[in-house]
């Protein structure tokens, strides 16, 4: 592997990279702005979680056809159509006077930023060999947190002292930036820089996408790490994305800062896993590593509903532990993958991708109703230990899932 193919490769993968830094910048920015969308706009918590979970609806119902559109047009195109819209929807969301307007802006940025992930994850397929794939999986998702990182803490203190208008308007310009970059200095696989191709990727026709779209969900198995992602990322980004932040102020009597600070450690948990995730699934095999992982962050959604009589210091070592053992979910692209084929590689790790943020969108929208109707203002540790338990039961389905695909895997290789 000549020095040009790599310095090529690292360009390619790196404008990638930035791009899904920022999609996860945006899916979990409102966190802390939280409390100003609600006085500028007078929002109840059922509206602020419509206003979040719109977002995940909007990300997971594209993903199937954002999986087409990166088999059929390659992922150069779509990072870069992805960043241009992903701006427009800032530069809205920035300058709204209304909540329909604030609705808007949301749903722009969730329609743009919807392929980057899976196409990042395309560009690692090509650019990267098979064995690589979970560790290159990690550090994408190392960097896609690093966004979260960056969304919590940092742009509570530039909220703080340009304000949430400025901040969204100053995040518009730099997504458009990155789109530009993207689209100058992407290649999608190796024979569009004059190297050679380490895999067959022929150019697929739009009929031949649409069977293999029909093909893909017509096989059973690809619903089992489409259920595992659905009810494993919806306790963890109902609280990174939405009501973390909320959760501590009120729980644990702090200020906002110091809860974005907390909450900031999901995101600091889940990039220390992200990066030993290669290491570790080598040598645990991915079924055991997400049994562990997933087990134990089960049982830390559980141990969640005693948070009331927890003193401060809890907090950061809970979301700490919470956003490392999350990423137990981590091996549920590359059984997508897997089970799509090389040829529709993207559609199925679409649909697996697709399902984990359906499942963070309900997760949001009920954990606010369920506030609303238990008052949460005026008794905020029943209202959040009943909507706490929502995130334990999802946790406890995540594992029973995961159980069963298991199973079905076995019962497969002795036939």
């Amino acid at each position: 592997m000549n020095h040009s193919f790599k310095r090529t490769r690292n360009i390619t993968v790196f404008a990638g990279l930035a791009a899904y830094f920022f999609v996860f910048f945006v899916r979990t920015s409102l966190n802390v702005v939280q409390p100003d969308l609600q006085s500028t706009f007078s929002l109840s918590a059922s509206q602020f979680s419509l206003l979040t979970s719109l977002y995940f609806y909007t990300y997971a119902l594209m993903q199937v056809p954002a999986g087409a559109l990166i088999d059929y047009w390659g992922p150069k195109k779509s990072i870069s159509l992805a960043m241009i819209l992903a701006s427009l929807g800032s530069w809205i969301f920035a300058s709204a006077q209304s909540f329909t307007v604030l609705l808007w802006g949301r749903f722009i940025s969730a329609l743009g930023v919807s392929p980057v992930y899976i196409a990042v994850l395309k560009l690692n397929n090509s650019w990267f060999l098979p064995a690589e794939f979970v560790a290159l999986t990690g550090i994408t998702t190392f960097i896609g947190n690093l966004g979260a990182l960056v969304s919590s803490a940092p742009l509570a203190l530039l909220v703080s002292k340009i304000g949430w208008r400025n901040s969204f308007y100053a995040v518009g310009v730099i997504t458009a930036l990155i789109g530009v970059a993207a689209f100058l200095l992407v290649k999608d696989r190796p024979s569009l820089a004059g190297f050679e191709d380490l895999r067959e990727e022929p150019q697929l026709t739009w009929k031949e996408t649409m069977d293999g779209l029909k093909t893909v969900v017509s096989r059973r198995r690809i619903w089992f790490p489409t259920l595992i992602y659905f009810f494993s990322l919806a306790p963890i980004m109902t609280l990174q994305a939405a009501w973390g932040v909320p959760l501590v102020q009120n729980l644990a009597h702090a200020s906002k800062i110091a809860a974005s600070y907390s909450v900031m450690l999901i995101a600091v948990g889940f990039m220390v896993a992200a990066l030993l995730s290669g290491v570790l699934t080598a040598r645990m095999g991915e079924f055991k590593f997400a049994k562990v992982f997933l087990g134990t962050n089960m049982i830390l959604m559980l141990f969640l509903l005693t948070a009331s009589r927890w003193p401060f210091w809890c907090y950061p070592v809970w979301f700490f532990l919470t956003g490392f053992t999350s990423a137990g979910y981590m091996p549920v692209w590359n059984w997508g993958k897997e089970i799509a084929g090389s040829k529709f590689s993207g559609i199925g790790m679409a649909l697996v991708n697709g399902g984990g943020f359906l499942g963070a969108a309900f997760g949001q929208l009920f954990y606010g109703v369920v506030l609303d109707l238990l008052t949460w203002k005026e008794q905020p540790v029943l209202a959040f230990n009943m909507s706490n338990l929502l995130l334990a039961f999802s946790s406890i389905l995540a594992f029973v899932s995961l159980i069963l695909f298991e199973n079905a895997q076995r019962s497969r290789r002795r036939l």
